[in-house]
């Protein structure tokens, strides 16, 4: 049973909350004062903490840490007046999972606790994956060799099966849309609505309209009522793109759409309520956009409930081989031709080379060299220039034996796939021993 300690100093809300908690399932204890409910943290477990800010022997703000410091499991969510929102900002930046602003409705409080056990279920469960991730994945076209690819992939199968938002962030080309078209295709909406809207690609001046929709007359020019792009998504689920970009005068009202899943269309006093799965996604620092004040403090923390970051493809190299053999496949397939094979140079200045364009540029690169090849062979002369003129300090004897490496890998695993995992056979195709396998096998982790 779900146990959760509330500390608020007013009597009749201690009572009335702990009577709608029990009357559903919840095991309920009451503290008037900070001091109190530490001595109990200390002698007893608690699953959520409703945490008063304002108490009368210590603020909520200084007493939220020592919460933490005594049980840093239990979630803790915040009860603050109207006015003091920033503070319950803070307070989330200290380690609270949610707020709620005075008054706040019986269906309000289950929702956010529902939340919270939610997000405390997906973070166990994502803990106990990483000790048992497979070695590859080709994942709906998302290719997962390396580590944190394969973090990833366990943790969108997770979070795709809930309705908590989600930020995707990571440098263009990374393939952050790909990883929200997943989250997608996994839920339990993937056969409602799946609406995309990129933030940097409408002007501010019709942001709101494309958003909300607006009504006959909302403007000049408007004969008619459009709908917008959340009551299109209801039922479904929106990505937001590059959410970084989103207007600094839009962001208020799609907080208070997260917050009520209600919103008004341009010149309606029909307010439209929405069921929709949000998903968020950004090349951006929204850190550093919010010190900056280019982007609101209460909606990042509102939209950075479950961040899943796409590294760049330079930091996870262990994934190029997989994907040069995906894309070389796919173009086979779409220009009716063998797959050629790749000079071992050509091959050793792909898995040189930095990718700033990430899988993007990967992609074009390949594509471009698959078309230029010749005798079912892609050499140095159909890579660019940029490709095959590694500079100096990615030539070194260090990422050599890297490539080395990756190359190896990638021979042994394709050979044990032509094996159908039979090792003696593979062993004699590599002309190799069959305990030098097992070495090779122990120390790629294959």
């Amino acid at each position: 049973m779900t146990k959760i300690l509330i500390i608020d100093d007013e009597l009749i809300v201690r009572t009335a909350l702990k009577g709608v908690l029990s009357n559903h399932g919840f095991e309920v204890k009451v503290c008037e004062n900070g001091r109190k409910a530490l001595t109990l943290l200390q002698e007893e477990s608690f699953d959520l903490v409703l945490l008063d800010l304002r108490l009368p022997d210590i603020n909520g703000l200084d007493l939220l840490p020592e919460i933490k410091k005594f049980s840093p499991h239990t979630g803790v969510i915040v009860i603050t007046a109207y006015a003091e929102v920033k503070s319950a900002v803070r307070a989330i930046k200290e380690g609270a999972f949610d707020y709620l602003s005075k008054p706040f409705q019986e269906e309000e409080l289950l929702i956010a606790i529902e939340k919270f056990l939610k997000f405390r279920d997906l973070e166990r469960e994502l803990k106990s994956l990483k000790e048992r991730l497979p070695i590859t994945y080709l994942y709906h076209d998302v290719i997962a060799e390396s580590k944190v690819m394969r973090e990833i992939l366990q943790k969108v199968k997770i979070v795709a099966e809930t309705d908590v938002p989600v930020l995707i962030y990571g440098e263009s080309g990374t393939g952050k849309e790909v990883v929200a078209d997943l989250i997608q295709r996994l839920s339990p909406r993937k056969d409602k609505p799946y609406i995309k809207l990129n933030c940097t690609a409408i002007p501010e001046t019709l942001f709101e309209s494309e958003l909300f929709g607006f009504e006959k007359g909302a403007f000049t020019g408007a004969m008619e009522g459009k709908r917008g792009k959340l009551e299109l998504a209801h039922g479904g689920t929106i990505l937001l793109d590059e959410i970084g970009d989103l207007p600094l005068s839009i962001q208020p009202k799609l907080l208070r759409v997260l917050e009520t899943n209600t919103f008004y269309p341009l010149g309606s006093k029909k307010e439209v309520k929405v069921d929709v799965r949000y998903i968020f996604s950004t090349s951006k620092d929204l850190k550093k956009l919010v010190e900056e004040g280019k982007f609101r403090d209460d909606l990042f923390y509102r939209i950075n409930i479950i961040p899943i970051k796409i590294p760049p493809l330079r930091e996870r190299k262990e994934d190029l081989p997989p994907l040069i053999r995906f894309f070389l496949q796919a173009f086979a397939e779409k220009y009716n031709r063998p797959i050629p094979e790749i000079s071992k140079e050509a091959y050793l200045s792909l898995l040189n080379y930095d990718y700033p364009g990430n899988v993007r540029e990967l992609k074009h690169i390949l594509e471009r060299a698959f078309l230029l090849s010749q005798n079912n062979q892609i050499t140095l002369k159909d890579l660019p220039e940029e490709v095959v003129q590694t500079p100096k300090e990615h030539s070194s004897k260090l990422d050599y034996k890297k490539c080395k490496e990756i190359i190896e890998k990638e021979l042994i695993f394709k050979t044990l796939q032509e094996c159908q995992g039979k090792k003696t056979e593979a062993a004699q195709r590599l002309g190799i021993s069959r305990k030098t396998l097992w070495k090779k096998l122990k120390k790629f982790n294959l």
